[in-house]
């Protein structure tokens, strides 16, 4: 009788249809794989093991792709980061289209070029959030000579190396917080105000500034930004670069926080209790801005509703894929304000 010697890596590549490298994360149990990929793989490894040989339709239901499969990759501030895993996570399976989205969170510049080429080997297209740096543009470029589509969500990429880009218009936004500013703030005269940065490699961080500076100096020269400091998007660098400010300027009128960081900023103001509590307007609703915007601590937060945000990436992607008619470029979602009188109880932003 013919014993069977271990099923090697190849073998079930071959009968998977899968990536070597896909095949071999399934095994070792790495992050990175949809759960019925896993299964796939797992069930064909046993049908090799049971019989010698798979069942001949096992990586045709995987070709056949009743779904398409779509990567999103999120670098970014911790709170917004689990705010689209989440959203992702709570999405159906599929949605319209039978397009199914699998989303992973970067911790570091490394970390998102390693997931990009990972994710999109095993995918029809990837979304991402990330920094505007070269080696992420390579690693996209690659992308896109396999002829895999590239979104960029909520901060823009070049042209050169995404395919669309879906959130709100940056610029816009920067320029109504200092709409907003200024109209509260003219009337005592000259001001100084402070914007917050994490790091301008995000170009929505980048244009947010530019709006809020532009709009600020054609409509509200008596305001001045005498102050633009780095957060890094972190609590702890945010409360010391914002303790350091506030401790030596008593003549800040109003903070922009165009990144992350909002609870040492909002820490470092209840430390200094300045006498005259800046006007304080920051980015995104969600488990760490929704109470400081309730409390008052913010007077207002420019948002955008990640569930919309997420929806519309799958859908540009989903249209990308199928080539069929246009696609638009820049895919705009509402700019939203709220204050503390405006959110409901029980908001759900997601």
């Amino acid at each position: 009788m013919h014993i069977r010697g271990p099923i090697s890596i190849n073998e079930i590549v071959a009968a998977t249809g899968l990536s070597r490298a896909t095949v071999d994360r399934v095994l070792n149990k790495r992050p990175g794989v949809h759960p019925r990929t896993q299964a796939h793989v797992l069930r064909v490894l046993a049908q090799l093991e049971n019989n010698g040989r798979a069942d001949q339709e096992a990586p045709l239901a995987l070709e056949n792709r009743d779904a398409l499969r779509f990567g999103i990759v999120v670098q970014a501030g911790a709170t917004f980061r689990s705010s689209v895993l989440e959203t992702v996570k709570k999405m159906k399976d599929a949605g319209p289209g039978g397009a199914v989205l699998q989303a992973v969170a970067s911790l570091s510049d490394e970390e998102t070029i390693e997931l990009i080429r990972m994710m999109g080997r095993d995918s029809d297209g990837l979304a991402l959030v990330s920094k505007n740096i070269e080696p992420v543009k390579s690693a996209l470029k690659e992308l896109q000579s396999a002829g895999k589509p590239v979104v960029a969500l909520v901060s823009d990429l070049d042209a050169t190396v995404r395919n669309a880009y879906v959130g709100i218009d940056n610029r816009a936004a920067g320029q109504l917080a200092a709409f907003i500013l200024g109209r509260c703030l003219e009337r005592g005269g000259e001001a100084k105000v402070a914007v917050v940065v994490g790091y301008f490699s995000y170009l929505c961080q980048e244009d947010r500034e530019i709006g809020f500076r532009s709009l600020l100096r054609q409509r509200f020269p008596r305001i001045e930004i005498v102050e633009v400091i780095k957060g890094n998007d972190s609590r702890e660098a945010t409360y010391e670069a914002a303790l350091h400010l506030l401790k030596n300027r008593s003549d800040i009128a109003g903070i922009y926080n165009v990144a992350g960081g909002n609870l040492g900023l909002a820490k470092a103001i209840e430390e200094v209790q300045p006498v005259q509590r800046p006007l304080y307007i920051a980015h995104e609703v969600n488990e760490v801005t929704e109470p400081l915007l309730r409390t008052g601590v913010i007077d207002f937060l420019i948002w955008q509703n990640v569930q919309s945000l997420v929806r519309l990436s799958r859908q540009v992607l989903i249209d990308l894929r199928s080539a069929e008619g246009s696609v638009r470029e820049l895919n705009y979602l509402p700019v939203q304000v709220v204050s503390q009188f405006t959110l409901s109880p029980g908001t759900d932003c997601h």
